[in-house]
């Protein structure tokens, strides 16, 4: 149940810019005037710029840039209409809550979304730097359209070009794709993405998508062990930019997100994501079942998968689940 705060900071984000009345909230929202008042005074507190205008009532001017589940959750589309927002400062792992809101609440779409991470982890277990001064972390979870396993990786490439779009909105700055799931900014790897799925055990059907992403936005590395200082950078350098809203980027991947998901059979996600795609054209190595082979990229299918072309002129399709690159082969590459 909304608060009353949260029920008026909903409405002033529905006016776009234009004022209402104290006595309008109150009929609208079945509060006493007294009330409205006071949660307009409560939200001012909380970085909220609100003017009261002779004879036109309260506009919202500028919003706060402290978490904010309203302000996420404004206009949503399926599948996150009615997005659950839980927000921390300080979590184990966001992708663990997702699993854990997927089994209590079935069915429900969900977010949780925190300021630090003390066990984030990435593909096939790794370790997820999260101690740096600014980053953000979170996990979004849903019903899934696909009910097969094979389908589940799709999902990493249709966040990773929503998220694009959102941090290239917010910071004016160029971003690229890793292939499969990490996202660089001026040479430097700035966010990672995991997707994870649950299952039914009875049905052996797909019950729910988790996906999680971490966020470096500003400070350094200098604490950090060599591996991770020879790849990482932020979006930001080192300060964060007074002017820049979390809640706005959230809003906006979730937006792009929930468009992607409704037409993943067209998957109009894969232009973006090819588009974005870092290191087409250029030598690379990775390792498969083990082994350490090399190969030229030379795009992506239609399902998503990376094509390669070996020493010997073949082209090699691989698939995420079973190919690791090395992030570091990829860092300060500004193309």
């Amino acid at each position: 149940m909304m608060s009353t705060q949260d029920e008026i900071l909903a409405v002033l984000l529905e006016q776009d810019g234009q004022p209402i009345s104290g006595q309008s909230l109150a009929d609208q929202l079945g509060l006493s005037r007294t009330a409205v008042w006071k949660a307009v005074e409560s939200l001012r507190q909380q970085g909220y710029q609100i003017a009261s205008l002779s004879k036109k009532g309260y506009l919202l001017e500028k919003v706060s840039h402290t978490l904010d589940a309203q302000q996420i959750k404004r206009d949503l589309d399926a599948p996150f209409e009615s997005l659950h927002v839980a927000l921390y400062d300080s979590v184990t792992s966001t992708n663990d809550l997702a699993k854990q809101f997927a089994i209590q609440s079935p069915g429900q779409a969900g977010l949780f979304i925190a300021r630090k991470q003390t066990q984030g982890r990435g593909r096939s277990g790794r370790h997820f730097h999260s101690d740096i001064a600014s980053g953000l972390y979170l996990s979004v979870v849903f019903q899934p359209q696909v009910t097969d396993l094979e389908e589940v990786p799709q999902y990493t490439l249709l966040a990773a070009s929503a998220m694009v779009s959102a941090l290239e909105a917010a910071s004016g700055q160029k971003v690229r794709i890793k292939w499969v799931n990490d996202l660089f900014c001026r040479g430097r790897k700035i966010a990672g993405i995991l997707t994870e799925a649950t299952t039914d055990i009875e049905s052996r059907s797909l019950s729910s998508i988790i996906i999680g992403i971490g966020l470096n936005l500003s400070g350094d590395f200098s604490q950090a062990e060599a591996a991770t200082q020879s790849v990482a950078g932020t979006l930001f350098g080192q300060e964060m930019p007074n002017d820049f809203n979390p809640n706005q980027v959230i809003h906006d991947y979730l937006k792009q997100l929930a468009y992607y998901i409704r037409t993943l059979s067209d998957k109009t996600y894969l232009p973006h994501y090819e588009e974005r795609l870092l290191g087409v054209g250029r030598q690379v190595s990775y390792q498969q079942a083990g082994q350490e082979y090399t190969g030229i990229i030379q795009g992506i299918t239609d399902q998503g998968h990376l094509l390669v072309q070996d020493p010997h002129g073949q082209i090699r399709t691989l698939f995420s689940q079973e190919v690791h690159f090395s992030s570091q082969q990829f860092a300060d590459d500004l193309d």
